[in-house]
């Protein structure tokens, strides 16, 4: 296995460098009505400036993007995942398929990592990225689950889901 460098960055540094890469500062900042180069500097881990919890929850808000306040709530050793509104869902097979997925790719990427004794920043930012996304499709699918289960008949319910979604069933072949 590879050895784990010390941290040279907190969970919210390296999640305001992706943040400043990924998105579109200028447009995110007029619409957040702080001026751009304001935003820039304090998403700079090397700029004194910092963003307020207020302008968090703004540019959160406005760009979609969760990895700032994910990384807060890492460095509390908490996690949060977006519940979406209703409609949004998917069945529970698709979110099964989707989950492993995501847990075949993260480990496509420790394979690469354990090969090359080296993980990269981009490396690192994409097995964050692929378990952030795992970790939503779980949530979600306890969710649906949880609401099912509430329902006068949760089993008849999750059950007609599966079979309409091309869920094998033995002796039916």
């Amino acid at each position: 296995m590879y050895a784990a460098d010390p941290v040279k960055h907190d969970a919210f540094e390296s999640a305001a460098i992706r943040f400043a890469e990924k998105e579109n500062l200028e447009q995110i900042a007029m619409e957040c009505a702080i001026r751009p180069q304001i935003l820039r500097n304090k998403l700079n881990p090397n700029q004194p400036h910092q963003l307020t919890v207020r302008e968090l929850m703004l540019i959160t808000k406005q760009s979609e993007n969760c990895d700032l306040v994910n990384s807060v709530l890492l460095d509390l050793d908490l996690t949060a995942v977006r519940i979406p509104s209703k409609g949004e869902g998917k069945s529970p097979v698709m979110a099964a398929m989707t989950i492993n997925s995501h847990a075949g790719e993260i480990s496509r990427h420790l394979v690469e990592v354990e090969t090359i004794q080296r993980l990269t920043r981009r490396k690192k930012n994409e097995i964050v990225s692929k378990a952030q996304a795992a970790m939503r499709e779980l949530v979600l699918l306890m969710n649906d689950v949880e609401n099912r289960c509430q329902a006068s008949t949760p089993f008849m319910s999750m059950c007609t889901d599966a079979v309409m979604n091309g869920l094998p069933i033995p002796g039916l072949a």
